[in-house]
């Protein structure tokens, strides 16, 4: 782009950051109104009303996802609060003098600091101040060794590198960046901050810049590789269909994302076909097809292990990948799709491996990438509690087919969430065994769903420490284990 467009831009990208910095101030003082502060910022910045609009509504947003995240943030310290002191509550009655107590009331404090921080700003409805930027890049400017320049262009980039409209539907697509194909080029039409006035509106100038649309066509099949963004987006503009359109400048770099509104498509999945689980880990996804009379027909496994250390980019391309193979797996069988309703919530201190692991493959990525993957192709979805799913498949399904652990769990997954099976009975040999070791309760197996598998799991990993193994050795020990 040439001098005069690139200008254009940062202008009104510096007007369209202040507009949603100062409107998020005004909105956190009492009395302001939406409707007059919407008419100032257009006033003061000489932009359209509708991008004041777009920034008040962004501002909105973020105060109310503050909220939401100091609610969070305080049930979560509340939980590690209560679980720290149950645990110092434990260890003081078992070895008052034991040297884990002073590291752990330390912890406790700090627990205690911060959910009282919390509950201060949930009872007045108050958040953290909020640095547009990001805290840590401002704390960055500090650090020793830092090109200042460079660091400038950064924060300048954070806080004034982006402009945003949304669609309308009445105006057919979007009135402020529109998008419109001449000649089989894709163009941008942004509305500036300056015009004619007529009457009582004003006719703001516009910027025609050009956007590239990425579509890969096979040379040898001449089909399209991948999504058809271009037929997307011409077919949202052909209906008229309002589309939102954002522009991200990074270190002079400027990119488009817009986003259209797609229909899911007409299932082509039936419960008749059965069941695919999906039981989701760091290094793969494993694939069950369980037919409708609850037997498993299929396995099946991904494995992708760049994604622990590939880009952002690169794990969304790898990411994008593995949904398609795992959707196309099931609709190739006619069968609907059931994943784990996984939430990591960070309730529980945890070891630094598991919590890199758990950071670098982004589960909630896969699994949102594999059910939008499934709308676009037809194919039912289902969530269930991932309880002890690892565990039953274990114990329970592993002896019995001579499969994997993970190929195990997905064989319960879809069993819970396709065919709705609420309750694995605990095989024979186990329950027996448990039966002969005390600890088995009619009562409570009757009552609970869960509560045996998790008692039948400490008591065999406590038998097979005491010889020298653990539960991922179950497979080679178990007949010794359950005769003994």
């Amino acid at each position: 782009m040439d001098n005069e467009i690139v200008q254009g831009l940062d202008r009104l990208m510096r007007k369209y950051g202040f507009m949603v910095r100062h409107a998020f101030k005004r909105l956190l003082e009492s009395g302001t109104k939406v409707g007059e502060l919407e008419r100032i910022l257009a006033a003061e910045t000489g932009l359209p009303l509708r991008y004041a609009k777009d920034a008040v509504a962004e501002a909105k947003q973020l105060i109310a996802s503050q909220k939401v995240l100091v609610k969070e943030h305080l049930q979560l310290w509340q939980r590690r609060e209560k679980k720290t002191a149950a645990k110092i509550h434990k260890i003081a009655r078992q070895d008052p003098t034991s040297r884990k107590l002073p590291g752990l009331r330390s912890k406790l404090e700090k627990q205690q600091r911060k959910a009282a921080f919390y509950q201060q700003h949930a009872e007045q409805s108050t958040f953290p101040p909020v640095i547009f930027g990001s805290r840590e890049l401002y704390l960055s400017q500090f650090k020793e060794g830092v090109n200042q320049a460079a660091w400038r262009q950064e924060w300048d980039d954070a806080r004034n590198g982006r402009l945003a409209a949304r669609g309308d539907r009445t105006k057919k697509g979007n009135p402020l960046l529109r998008i419109h194909e001449q000649d089989g080029a894709w163009r941008l039409e942004i509305s500036l901050d300056h015009g004619e006035a007529h009457g009582k509106s004003v006719r703001y100038d516009k910027l025609t810049v050009p956007l590239y649309v990425p579509r890969k066509v096979s040379k040898t099949t001449g089909a399209i590789n991948g999504r058809d963004y271009v037929g997307l987006l011409r077919q949202a503009i052909e209906r008229g269909d309002p589309y939102q359109v954002g522009i991200l400048r990074k270190r002079g770099v400027y990119r488009v994302h817009v986003t259209v509104e797609e229909m899911p498509a007409k299932l082509v999945t039936y419960p008749v076909n059965g069941w695919v689980g999906m039981d989701t880990n760091p290094t793969l996804l494993a694939l069950c097809h369980v037919r409708a009379d609850g037997n498993p027909q299929a396995f099946q496994c991904y494995r992708e292990g760049q994604l622990y250390d590939a880009r952002s980019q690169r794990r969304d391309w790898l990411t994008g990948n593995l949904a398609r193979q795992v959707v196309g797996y099931a609709k190739e069988r006619g069968a609907g799709l059931v994943v784990e309703d996984l939430r990591f919530v960070k309730d529980q201190e945890v070891g630094t491996k598991f919590r890199r692991i758990t950071h670098q493959f982004v589960y909630r990525k896969v699994l949102v990438a594999v059910e939008r993957e499934a709308k676009r192709e037809g194919v039912e979805v289902r969530k269930v509690h991932p309880a002890y799913t690892s565990v039953i498949g274990r114990l329970k399904y592993q002896p019995q087919y001579g499969i994997s652990v993970h190929e195990s769990a997905a064989l319960v997954i879809a069993r819970r969430g396709g065919l709705k099976i609420r309750r694995e009975n605990v095989p024979k040999p186990i329950k027996d065994w448990l039966v002969a070791k005390q600890t088995f309760n009619e009562a409570t197996y009757r009552k609970t769903d869960w509560s045996i598998w998790n008692q039948a799991k400490k008591l065999i990993e406590k038998t097979l420490q005491g010889k020298g193994g653990s539960l991922v050795s179950w497979l080679d020990q178990r007949k010794e284990l359950l005769q003994g």
